[in-house]
């Protein structure tokens, strides 16, 4: 497999997931495989280093052992307007990313590369995913979240600034009638553009989810009753309304988590007595009676109190669920799975290996 710079049109379209399970793919072939990403946008600080987060994460799943700094060359460490302000001219800009990735490929016999929040993002820099991609000489695998019929356009649109470079798209989380829409309606048209097109990957429930860890830790929230062990959440319900009109919705729903006021102990109860929420997370800073946090502590459902009101927070639960990452075992196990049963690895010449 030659090295591929793996890009999208849109945030949160797969890209990460797509370079894990290839790594691991060509991991048990035996190869030594790097991952560069040039450009990093969600940076946090681990001890005093300021890394990209996903990049620090695909980074240890894939077990690298490249220098972080090499791995992710240019970090966003203050508004983006700020840092185009006080960053280097693009060419040097441009030097510090192709350097790093010369040494990320003197070690490694492949390398994945990242792109940015989408192809667009570091334009102003002169290192958006179109730049980069020619400066490393590298053609461009397009992951697409299938949102809706019009990111056909969208892709067209990028073909016209990749031109050849932009050799395949991969559509992802698909679903219903769309797995076969794509097949007979997309693949024709990407065809006729010179794009290949690899593989449809269904929505997984199971990727998309949260550890409940996850999200308690990003809503910073109090945990009333801890976890006994770590569990996925696939799907959240509102708690707003009557017992009698919540239960057909709480008998619906699986593997999920309750947002309710904190004062809201009638349905807390009944969300327990159904049995399918895996996690309360309570709004308004309100902690219900000692008694259903008793119930909740033997059935063994966390509770987790946040001080926002429940619409607010519903809005950041959204968000945090966009953001699912590919963390722990049973993701990454998934994540390989998808990828080997829906991307023709041939094409990529995965399978020469």
């Amino acid at each position: 497999m030659k090295n591929i710079f793996v890009s999208s049109i849109e945030k949160y379209s797969g890209k990460s997931a797509v370079i894990t399970a290839l790594g691991q793919i060509l991991h048990e072939k035996g190869l030594k495989v790097g991952y560069f990403k040039p450009f990093g946008v969600n940076t946090i600080r681990i001890g005093d280093q300021l890394v990209d987060e996903d990049a620090y994460n695909i980074a240890n799943v894939l077990n690298t052992g490249d220098d972080m700094e090499d791995v992710c060359p240019v970090k966003l460490d203050r508004p983006y307007a700020d840092f185009v302000r006080a960053a280097p001219d693009a060419e040097e800009l441009k030097r510090r990313v192709t350097d790093a990735y010369k040494r990320i490929s003197e070690g490694n016999d492949v390398v994945l590369v990242e792109g940015a929040v989408d192809y667009k993002t570091g334009k102003g820099l002169g290192i958006s995913d179109l730049d980069v991609s020619r400066a490393l000489g590298l053609n461009v695998l397009m992951v697409v979240k299938y949102t809706n019929d019009f990111v056909l356009d969208e892709i067209l649109a990028a073909k016209e600034l990749f031109g050849e470079r932009l050799e395949f798209v991969l559509f992802n989380q698909l679903i219903g009638y769309k797995k076969a829409h794509v097949k007979d309606i997309a693949e024709r048209l990407l065809k006729r553009e010179g794009i290949g097109m690899i593989g449809t990957m269904p929505y997984d429930p199971l990727l998309a989810g949260l550890f409940v860890t996850e999200l308690g830790d990003a809503l910073k929230g109090k945990w009333l009753v801890k976890l006994s062990e770590d569990v996925i959440i696939e799907d959240f319900l509102i708690g707003a309304m009557s017992p009698q009109a919540a239960l057909k919705y709480l008998r619906r729903v699986r593997k999920a988590v309750l947002i309710t006021g904190g004062d809201r102990a009638d349905l807390q109860n009944l969300a327990l007595e159904i049995g399918n929420i895996n996690c309360l997370l309570l709004t308004g800073n309100l902690e219900p009676p000692r008694t259903m946090l008793g119930k909740a502590e033997e059935k063994g459902v966390p509770v987790i109190v946040v001080a926002d009101d429940t619409l607010t927070t519903m809005q950041k639960v959204e968000e945090v669920f966009g953001k699912a990452g590919i963390k722990g075992d049973v993701k990454l196990k998934r994540i390989k799975e998808l990828v080997e049963q829906f991307v023709d690895l041939e094409r990529l010449e995965v399978e020469k290996f």
